[in-house]
């Protein structure tokens, strides 16, 4: 996770962008973490769970993407206040612009995250 974290501020500081550098290494980090934790390879699969970091710039607009290998689409729910875990959507839901989830045609899905 400081991988991914540490990739995507260099990705900023290279394009002049660090006015998004909190809200980004907290997304970069929910989604990692998501991935991590609940992305389980499709049945009958013999690859790991690979989880690869994507960062985009178009124009003034800053896009963190995770892709990952599960072909379960993440759902927002309502968090329990008492839980310490089961944030991470609605974090990302605050502090990005837009998010959403794209499957890929290999599976696995990319979740992606719009700064800007």
């Amino acid at each position: 996770m400081k991988l991914a974290r540490e990739l995507a501020m260099a990705a900023l500081r290279e394009w002049g962008m660090v006015r998004y550098a909190s809200d980004v290494e907290l997304v970069v980090s929910e989604l990692v973490t998501n991935a991590l934790r609940h992305a389980v390879p499709r049945i009958g699969k013999e690859q790991e769970n690979i989880i690869q970091l994507s960062v985009m710039r178009r124009g003034a607009e800053f896009i963190c993407a995770v892709r990952d290998s599960s072909d379960l689409i993440p759902q927002r729910r309502e968090p329990d206040f008492m839980a310490e875990t089961g944030r991470g959507l609605q974090l990302i839901s605050c502090f990005s612009r837009r998010w959403g989830v794209v499957p890929t045609v290999v599976g696995g899905k990319f979740v992606w995250a719009l700064f800007g």
